[in-house]
């Protein structure tokens, strides 16, 4: 079975509601849809972010795929010879490779008539999400205003039976982003997990005392404290922290991830499965994990991570936001979205990543 196509296209998605974290503000999601078609008729999809600078790349990549046989490792390989050469190995070019992968591991998935999990070897059939939310308004700094948002964001998680979540730290002073965590874990009440993200918003000399005054709430993790290349200042973080750091989201190569390890700046990772290779690279990143005791919590899309948490032990949970969320509304062109239940997930029905492209949708949403 050979490569016929691969389509790029772009959608951009506007929020439900505007929002901010410490880094921007957000009014629209934008992502490259990636379709690759082959001489037999089985299609796979996928998508990542980037839209027209992702759509180059994967364009480019198309290049050297057309007419190739979908040999997914080999061809990953060759895609990773190709960044080398034109580009880099990190950013845009993984996200582009990212796509493609999960196409063509979709693609192989319908063939063998089974989904992803069970291709790769079934571990569970499901596994808990954690709500992730809790940004910031953005036409308000006042703290009433802020609580105001948390309390109606985390009460929509409450209302739908989560039992974890995770909130936004560092696009607002420190003593009120210390008042939006107590509040926070008030709301939640004490058996409930919380765990907090800082966007690589602080210098290390500030997030440490910071996180001193947090830790009474019992903070499952701390996500990102400072700048995403200052591994040495994260590693300073993670040995004067109470609480798991966790790091990864904005990392896309194996030398990053050997330095987070070998520094001991994360006792959690966080590989996104559209950033770091696809579901070719991110199994290496699994085998690292594993390799080093360390647990792994996939960033961003439970729709196509679950396939992987339901075959590595090493996830214990994933990150879980939908189409009513504040952000990432990649659910709004797909068919069949996948839907916690009183914080639980499931794989989708059918074969490959099982999800359905709702191509109406994406024709609304082209940029």
């Amino acid at each position: 079975m050979k490569i016929k196509s691969i389509e790029a296209r772009n959608i951009s998605i506007p929020l439900n509601r505007p929002i901010h974290n410490p880094a921007f503000k957000f009014t629209h999601c934008k992502y490259t849809i990636v379709t690759v078609t082959t001489d037999e008729g089985i299609t796979g999809w996928s998508f990542s972010f980037g839209m027209h600078h992702t759509k180059a790349v994967v364009d480019e990549l198309a290049e050297i795929l057309v007419g190739e046989e979908i040999d997914t490792r080999r061809l990953y390989e060759k895609m990773k010879r190709t960044q080398a050469v034109r580009w880099d190995r990190g950013g845009i070019s993984m996200r582009a490779l990212s796509a493609i992968d999960i196409a063509l591991w979709d693609i192989v998935g319908k063939s063998c008539g089974l989904p992803l999990y069970r291709l790769l070897g079934c571990y569970r059939e499901e596994i808990p999400v954690y709500y992730s939310g809790g940004h910031y308004p953005v036409d308000s700094t006042k703290t009433s205003d802020m609580l105001d948002y948390l309390e109606q964001d985390i009460g929509k998680g409450l209302d739908r039976g989560f039992s974890s979540f995770k909130i936004k730290i560092g696009g607002a002073a420190v003593s009120q982003d210390l008042e939006r965590i107590a509040f926070c874990r008030k709301l939640i009440g004490p058996d409930r997990r919380l765990m907090v993200d800082a966007f690589c918003a602080y210098e290390a000399d500030v997030i440490i005392p910071m996180a001193k005054k947090f830790e009474q709430y019992d903070i499952g993790f701390l996500e990102e404290p400072v700048a995403l290349d200052d591994i040495p200042g994260c590693a300073y973080v993670a040995a004067n922290v109470s609480m798991p750091v966790a790091l990864g989201e904005s990392h896309y190569t194996m030398a990053q991830f050997r330095d987070i390890i070998n520094s001991k700046a994360a006792r959690i990772l966080q590989p996104d499965v559209a950033y770091v290779g696809g579901i070719t690279g991110f199994m290496q990143y699994a085998g690292i994990a594993a390799y080093h005791g360390l647990r792994l919590a996939p960033h961003w899309c439970h729709d196509l991570s679950v396939q992987l948490a339901l075959s590595i032990p090493q996830i214990r949970e994933l990150e879980y936001m939908d189409q009513n969320s504040a952000l990432f509304l990649i659910q709004k062109v797909i068919a069949n979205p996948v839907t916690a239940s009183n914080g639980i997930v499931r794989a989708p029905e059918g074969a490959g990543h099982g999800l359905v492209l709702d191509e109406k949708a994406v024709e609304r949403y082209l940029a």
